[in-house]
């Protein structure tokens, strides 16, 4: 009976070791976990700001020329990175330029969200979102220069990709439209999203024809004519934008 006794209390400190040791890996595994999550968050936060760096650099460089014809190389001297870290970054210049473009309708969209937002009538939100979307595409802005450089080099295979951007900020332009009709302004039975792309695509239109080289006209009066025109078409008596 004693010998069976000593047996079970072996059996049970090897068990006991076992659960601790089995712990004590677990805990090993958690904590190497955690500061792979933390090395790896590092890493991303340092990738992320390196990448601005790159992105800020080659927009500095389109601002300066009025185009989009700089190298790689100059690129990289301005950000103080070897090239092969640059291209680690970004592939090649198509690649730059198209977060470039990515980024620059992000903002545009976020600015736009937030005027209409803000914005006390419809009528304001509207008149605001074109004269936003006409400085973003101002001739030899960093949007402009971008969307213009998408669409020569890749040409009809841009397009959806250019469209889809855009689309997004129809999307805020057909909401205002809607807002407009609660308040008077725009006609109940109009279609507030195909409205939407008209002036959108107006807007991304007349970017187009300045940056090629069409003569002068104002972006602002331009865009403010689009609206003008989107308004007498759809428009209540009187709802023309002063």
């Amino acid at each position: 009976m004693s010998l069976l006794n000593d047996e079970r209390a072996s059996e049970l400190v090897g068990e006991v070791r076992a659960a601790r040791s089995a712990a004590h890996e677990l805990v090993g595994k958690q904590i190497s976990r955690s500061r792979e999550r933390i090395r790896s968050s590092s890493k991303t936060r340092k990738s992320v700001r390196t990448k601005e760096r790159i992105m800020h650099a080659a927009s500095e460089l389109m601002a300066e020329r009025g185009n989009t014809n700089f190298q790689m190389s100059e690129v990289a001297k301005r950000c103080q990175l070897s090239k092969g870290s640059l291209y680690y970054y970004f592939a090649d210049k198509d690649e730059l330029i198209g977060a470039l473009f990515d980024e620059s309708v992000d903002e545009l969209v976020e600015d736009i969200e937030t005027f209409a937002a803000q914005a006390p009538s419809a009528r304001e939100a509207l008149l605001g979102l074109h004269a936003e979307f006409a400085r973003r595409l101002r001739s030899g802005s960093p949007l402009a220069m971008a969307m213009t450089y998408e669409l020569a080099g890749r040409g009809d295979t841009a397009l959806p990709e250019v469209s889809s951007h855009f689309s997004r900020a129809a999307k805020v332009i057909a909401a205002q439209l809607e807002r407009a009709k609660s308040e008077g302004v725009v006609r109940g039975d109009i279609d507030a999203d195909v409205a939407a792309i008209f002036a959108t695509g107006g807007l991304v239109a007349t970017s187009l024809a300045v940056a090629s080289g069409r003569a002068e006209d104002s972006a602002d009066a331009v865009s403010a004519g689009i609206l003008d025109l989107m308004l007498h078409g759809v428009g209540t008596s009187g709802a023309a934008p002063a």
